[in-house]
C-alpha cells in the first residue's frame, strides 16, 4: 500500500503532467497574445502547483514526526512554539465589528475559539490535535531558504541539501557530486520564482517563457518533488525505528 507521501507525489506529478500538456497546445497558437497570455498563465500555475505540494508534504511529515514522538517533551524544540506563534498571528488578523469578528457572521468567535482550544491543547500535551495547516504555510514564494523553513520546524533541516544527493536531482542537473547539484538547484529554484514573481507583478506582460522553458521549469520541479519523497521516505523510517526498539526491549513483539 502507498504511503501518504507517496500519494501526494503521484499527484503532484500527474498535475504538473496536465500543465504540460497544455503548454505543448498552446505553443502551437499563432496568435501572440494569446501565446503570452496562456504561457504566463502556465507559469504561475506551475508555481502554485508546487507550492500546494510541498505544504502538502510537509504537513504530513510533521504530523508523523508528532505521532512517532513518545512525549511532548520529544518534539522538535520549536514545533510547538511555532505551531502557537502562528495560531496567535492567523487569530490577530480577525478584525471585530461590533461585536463580530470579520465577516459579521455568527461562527466568527466560534471558529476562533476552536482554532485557539486546538493550539492551546496542543501546547498542554495533547499531541493528538490537528495544528498542521497554521503549522506549515509559507509567507513567500517557496525559494530555497523558504522551503528549508517549513522543513526545520519539524527538526529536518536545510531539506534543499538533503535532497541533491538524490538520484532525480542529480540527473536533472547531470552532476554526480550532490554538492554541485546542491548549488545548481538552488539556482534554479531563484530564478523560477524571480521569473513568477516578474509576472505576477508586470501590468502588461510583453513577453513569457516559451513553451520549452516552462517544459524545462516542470522537469525540474518534478525532479525536486521524486527527490522529495525519497528524503522524506527516508527520515520517516528513521521515526518509527526507535520506537519499534523500544517496545522490543520491553520484550513485546513488534506490533502487538
Amino acid at each position: 500500500m502507498k504511503n501518504i507521501f507517496e500519494v501526494i507525489t503521484e499527484e503532484f506529478v500527474d498535475d504538473m503532467e496536465v500543465i504540460r500538456s497544455l503548454v505543448e497546445t498552446f505553443d502551437d497558437s499563432k496568435a501572440a497574445k494569446a501565446r503570452v497570455a496562456a504561457a504566463n498563465s502556465a507559469t504561475l500555475l506551475v508555481a502554485a502547483t508546487f507550492e500546494e505540494f510541498v505544504r502538502e508534504i510537509a504537513r504530513e511529515f510533521a504530523r508523523a514526526v508528532v505521532n512517532n514522538a513518545r512525549s511532548f517533551d520529544k518534539l522538535p524544540p520549536k514545533l510547538a512554539s511555532t505551531a502557537w506563534k502562528r495560531t496567535m498571528e492567523d487569530l490577530s488578523r480577525l478584525r471585530l465589528h461590533g461585536n463580530r469578528l470579520d465577516g459579521g457572521t455568527e461562527h466568527g468567535f466560534g471558529s476562533a475559539k476552536t482554532k485557539f482550544t486546538v493550539v492551546h491543547e496542543f501546547c498542554m500535551g495533547d499531541l493528538t490535535q490537528d495544528i498542521y495547516r497554521d503549522l506549515i504555510h509559507n509567507e513567500n514564494n517557496m525559494r530555497p531558504s523558504e522551503l528549508n523553513s517549513l522543513f526545520k520546524v519539524s527538526g529536518l533541516t536545510d531539506i534543499c541539501l538533503q535532497l541533491s544527493g538524490k538520484q532525480p536531482i542529480l540527473e536533472a542537473f547531470g552532476e554526480l557530486e550532490p554538492g554541485k547539484a546542491h548549488g545548481k538547484l538552488l539556482s534554479a529554484l531563484e530564478d523560477f520564482f524571480e521569473h513568477r514573481n516578474a509576472i505576477a507583478h508586470a501590468l502588461k506582460p510583453g513577453q513569457s517563457s516559451g513553451a520549452s522553458q516552462i517544459v524545462s521549469d516542470i522537469n525540474l520541479l518534478e525532479s525536486f518533488g521524486k527527490a522529495l519523497l525519497e528524503t522524506i521516505d527516508a527520515h520517516v523510517k528513521t521515526l518509527v525505528r526507535p520506537m519499534q526498539d523500544a517496545v522490543t526491549a520491553a520484550g513485546q513483539p513488534v506490533g502487538t
